[in-house]
C-alpha cells in the first residue's frame, strides 16, 4: 500500500481538535451542505504535503485554525505532517511539524512546534516513496532545463478540485498555470515506468562515455595528423641539418625509416671546439700599437724641429757670409782683431772711441764668432737629424709588426665568432629534430589508438541505444495503450457519447481522444459536462491502476471535490440539496448512481491500494453509498468548522 490519508486533523488557538477519519484502501465521502468547508480539505492536504503556498479561503476556516495536521499511513509507517496557519498578510509558510513511527497519536497543540521544512518533507517522502534519481533531459533544440521528477509532481494525480473535475480544457491538479503542462509531459513518462529507473545514472555514464570517446579520437586524430605530415616534416629538418653543416650535402634517404634514422644520427653532433682567443689580447695589442705610433710621432716631431733648425742656421750663415763678403772686400772685416780704438772706416786713432765706432766693431767681431759657431755647428746637427731618422725607420718597423699580429688576433676572433654562430644555428636545428622525434613516439600505437576509439564508439552506441527516446516511445506508447483499453471499458460503462470507440489520453497534448473512424475527438469537442467529467475520471483511475499494478513510486489516493454536480440542471440547485432521494430526477439519479458503482468497483478491485475521498453536496440513498460516508452530512450547523469554535471567536 502506496501513501494514504488516515486522518484531517484541525486545531483551533486554545488547542482544541476537529478530526476527521479515514478508511485506507476505500471511498470515503463527505457530503453535505454548500459553505461547510468541504472543498477546503483538498488545500488542507495539499498543505500538508509538502507545498508551501497556503489556498485555504478567508473567513471561517482561517479565522479559526491555528494548526493543520494530516496524518498518512505508508505501508506499516505514519507519518504525520502539520503546519500553522500562515501569519495575517502572507499567503505561504514552509515551518513544519514532522513525526514519523509505526503509530502516532495527535499531539497537543503545546508540542506542536516546527522541526522541519517543506523541502525536507518533500526530499523526505521523495526518497520514502520510492522515486529514484531520475532526470529529464529536453532535446537540444528546446532551451528548457532539465527537470527531475519528486514527490511534487505526483499531486497532478492526487487532486480535482471542483473547477478541473468537469473542465473540458484542463485535466489534471493546476495543469492551467504556467509551466505546469509541460512539466507533467516531463515527469509523467517516469511515473509511468517507461523510463528506465536508473536512466539518470546511465544518463551520466552515457556522458562520461561520450567524453572518453571524443579524447580519444582527438588522440587518434592528432597521431594520424602528425603521421601524415611526419615525412614531409622529416624532409624539411634535414635540410636544415644539412643547411647547418651538421650533415653533409651528399646524404639523400629515399624510405621514412632512413629518414627517420638520419635524424637520429644528428642527435649525435658536437658543436666545434672555439677558438681561444679573448678580448683582452686585442685591447693589449691595440694599446701597444697606439703607444707604439706616439713615439714615432715624437720623433717625426724631433726630426721636424731638427731639420727646420737647419735650415734657419743654413740661411743665418749664408747671409751672414754675404755680409762678411762685403766688408772683407773694403778691408773693412780683417783677420785681425778688431781695435775698438781706431776707426773702422779711416783707421784713424781715436783718443774717446765713439759710441757708434764702438757698436759697430762690436758687431763686427759677434759676426765673426757666430760665423766661427755655425761652421763647428753644423757636421754634429746633421749628425742628430741622421740619428732620428734611424730610430724612426725602427720604431716603423715595430709599428707593422705590432698591426700585424693585431690584424691576425681580430681575424682570429672573427673565426671564432663564426664557429660560436654555427653551434647555435646546429644547435637549434638539433632541437626541432630532437622534439619531432619525441613526437613520433606515439605514432607507433596508431592501431591501439584505433582499437581504443572504437571500444569508446561501442560503449557510446551501447548507452544510446538504452537511452534511446524512440525505445521510450515504443514503451510509453505500449503502456498507454493499455491504459487506453481500462479507460474505453470505463467509457461505456459511463455510457459517455462515442464510448463506441476507443479511449486514449494522448500525453502530448494533455487531453482524452476517442478515436473514430474517420477522425479523433478530443475531450473539448465532446460537449457536456457528464463527458468532460467522464473523461477525468478513467483518465486519472486508468493511471492510478497502472501506478499500482506496476508498482510506481505514486501515493495511492485521489481526492475528488463534487463530480455529481453535472447531473443537476443548475449549480444553485445542486448547492440547495440536502440528500433527498426526489431532490433528483430519475435519469440523473441513475447516472449518479452508475458513476459511483464504477468508483466503487475500480477501489474495490485495486483494494486495499487506492484510497478515493469525495466531498460532495449530492447524498445518495445507496447502502454502498451511505456505508462510505465519513460523518453525517454536513447540515444543520455540522461543518468542518465546529460551530462552537465560532462562537467563542
Amino acid at each position: 500500500m502506496s501513501l494514504q490519508i488516515r486522518q484531517i486533523a484541525l486545531y483551533n488557538s486554545k488547542g482544541e481538535q476537529r478530526i476527521l477519519n479515514f478508511s485506507l484502501g476505500k471511498v470515503n465521502i463527505i457530503t453535505g451542505k454548500s459553505s461547510t468547508g468541504k472543498s477546503a480539505l483538498i488545500d488542507i492536504v495539499e498543505y500538508c504535503l509538502g507545498r508551501s503556498t497556503f489556498n485555504v479561503p478567508e473567513g471561517v476556516i482561517r479565522d479559526s485554525v491555528s494548526w493543520y495536521a494530516v496524518l498518512y499511513q505508508y505501508k506499516k509507517m505514519q507519518i504525520l505532517i502539520a503546519k500553522p496557519t500562515p501569519k495575517v498578510g502572507q499567503q505561504t509558510q514552509s515551518q513544519v511539524y514532522f513525526e514519523a513511527g509505526s503509530k502516532i497519536s495527535l499531539p497537543p497543540l503545546s508540542k506542536m512546534i516546527p522541526n522541519s521544512n517543506d523541502d525536507t518533507i518533500q526530499e523526505y517522502l521523495t526518497q520514502l516513496l520510492g522515486i529514484s534519481p531520475n532526470l529529464h533531459i529536453p532535446d537540444e533544440e528546446h532551451s528548457r532545463d532539465s527537470l527531475e521528477a519528486t514527490l511534487a509532481h505526483t499531486r497532478y494525480y492526487l487532486f480535482q478540485k471542483q473547477g478541473v473535475i468537469a473542465n473540458q480544457d484542463v485535466l489534471f491538479h493546476r495543469q492551467q498555470e504556467e509551466y505546469m503542462p509541460q512539466a507533467i509531459k516531463d515527469t509523467l513518462p517516469y511515473f509511468l515506468g517507461s523510463i528506465q529507473e536508473d536512466r539518470l545514472k546511465q544518463v551520466q555514464e552515457y556522458r562520461i562515455a561520450k567524453r572518453e570517446l571524443k579524447l580519444a579520437q582527438k588522440v587518434l586524430e592528432e597521431n594520424e595528423a602528425i603521421s601524415a605530415e611526419s615525412t614531409s616534416r622529416a624532409k624539411a629538418l634535414l635540410a636544415e641539418a644539412q643547411q647547418a653543416e651538421i650533415v653533409s650535402m651528399n646524404i639523400n634517404p629515399q624510405t621514412k625509416e632512413e629518414l627517420n634514422n638520419t635524424l637520429k644520427g644528428v642527435l649525435e653532433w658536437k658543436p666545434s671546439f672555439e677558438g681561444g682567443v679573448k678580448s683582452d689580447q686585442i685591447s693589449a695589442l691595440t694599446q701597444e700599437v697606439y703607444n707604439h705610433r706616439a713615439e714615432y710621432q715624437s720623433i717625426q716631431n724631433k726630426i721636424d724641429a731638427a731639420e727646420t733648425f737647419a735650415q734657419e742656421e743654413q740661411a743665418f750663415s749664408s747671409e751672414a757670409g754675404e755680409q762678411r763678403l762685403r766688408l772683407e772686400s773694403i778691408k773693412l772685416l780683417d783677420s785681425e782683431m778688431v781695435d775698438p780704438d781706431k776707426c773702422p772706416l779711416c783707421d784713424s786713432k781715436m783718443k774717446i772711441p765713439l759710441p757708434s765706432v764702438s757698436a759697430i766693431n762690436g758687431s763686427l767681431v759677434s759676426l765673426r764668432k757666430n760665423l766661427e759657431i755655425v761652421d763647428r755647428e753644423r757636421p754634429r746637427l746633421r749628425e742628430y737629424i741622421h740619428g732620428l731618422q734611424v730610430e724612426r725607420e725602427e720604431k716603423h718597423k715595430i709599428i707593422d709588426e705590432k698591426e700585424f699580429a693585431l690584424l691576425a688576433v681580430k681575424s682570429e676572433l672573427d673565426e671564432s665568432q663564426r664557429i660560436s654562430d654555427r653551434n647555435a644555428r646546429a644547435a637549434r636545428v638539433i632541437g626541432r629534430i630532437s622534439l619531432f622525434l619525441e613526437s613520433q613516439a606515439p605514432l607507433i600505437g596508431l592501431s591501439s589508438l584505433q582499437r581504443k576509439v572504437n571500444r569508446a564508439q561501442t560503449k557510446v552506441d551501447s548507452y544510446e541505444s538504452q537511452l534511446d527516446t524512440n525505445l521510450i516511445d515504443d514503451v510509453q506508447t505500449s503502456i498507454m495503450s493499455i491504459i487506453g483499453l481500462d479507460m474505453t471499458e470505463w467509457a461505456r460503462t459511463l455510457k459517455l457519447e462515442h464510448s463506441g470507440a476507443p479511449y486514449r489520453f494522448d500525453i502530448n497534448k494533455l487531453t482524452v481522444v476517442a478515436d473514430r473512424n474517420n477522425r479523433p475527438i478530443t475531450m473539448s469537442q465532446m460537449g457536456g459536462g457528464e463527458n468532460y467529467l467522464g473523461c477525468h475520471l478513467i483518465t486519472l483511475f486508468a493511471l492510478h491502476k497502472h501506478f499500482i499494478e506496476q508498482h510506481r513510486p505514486v501515493p495511492g489516493f485521489l481526492f475528488m471535490d463534487q463530480p455529481s454536480q453535472v447531473y443537476f440542471p443548475s449549480l444553485s440547485l445542486y448547492k440547495k440539496l440536502e440528500g433527498k432521494p426526489e431532490e433528483i430526477n430519475d435519469a440523473d439519479r441513475i447516472a449518479v448512481e452508475r458513476l459511483f458503482d464504477l468508483i466503487f468497483s475500480i477501489v474495490e478491485k485495486l483494494s486495499p491500494n487506492l484510497q478515493v475521498i469525495i466531498t460532495e453536496h449530492a447524498n445518495i440513498g445507496t447502502k454502498q453509498y451511505q456505508s462510505a460516508l465519513v460523518e453525517e452530512r454536513w447540515s444543520d450547523g455540522k461543518a468542518l468548522i465546529p460551530k462552537e469554535w465560532i462562537e467563542k471567536e
